[in-house]
């Protein structure tokens, strides 16, 4: 069972040790006014794939700087999410099913259609939180 989440650090900490277990290039922008506003919380990059991630604790909503970010990655075929503490668990299972996927594809193999189905399910949660 994963450890409960009290805020929204809990959640960034969270979601960097998931990407830690799946072997996902990431790193944090820093938060300054000297950089590009809005910009999502974590980058990541495997395979190719780009991922940005905001996290929201509670009721916190994305704002519109941040929405605006997203939508721009999400402009470029590229996934962007909002993940709280209550998704943590539906992001897991997305990195699951692309991990599976991918050593599918780099093997010249089919892909499971139960692990394209549970990206798939990841995937509709997931963006629909922005």
């Amino acid at each position: 069972m994963a450890k409960a989440i009290h805020n929204e650090a809990g959640v960034k900490t969270a979601v960097k040790r998931l990407l830690d277990k799946h072997d996902w290039f990431w790193f944090m922008p820093p938060a300054n006014g000297f950089g590009r506003t809005g910009i999502a919380d974590i980058l990541a990059i495997k395979s190719g794939v780009f991922v940005a991630i905001e996290t929201k604790f509670g009721k916190n909503m994305p704002s519109a700087m941040q929405k605006a970010f997203i939508d721009s990655i999400r402009a470029q075929e590229a996934f962007a999410f909002v993940v709280r503490e209550t998704t943590v668990d539906v992001l897991a299972m997305w990195l699951d099913s692309f991990d599976k996927a991918s050593s599918a594809v780099a093997a010249r193999q089919d892909v499971d259609t139960k692990d394209g189905a549970t990206m798939l399910d990841a995937l509709r949660i997931l963006l629909a939180d922005a």
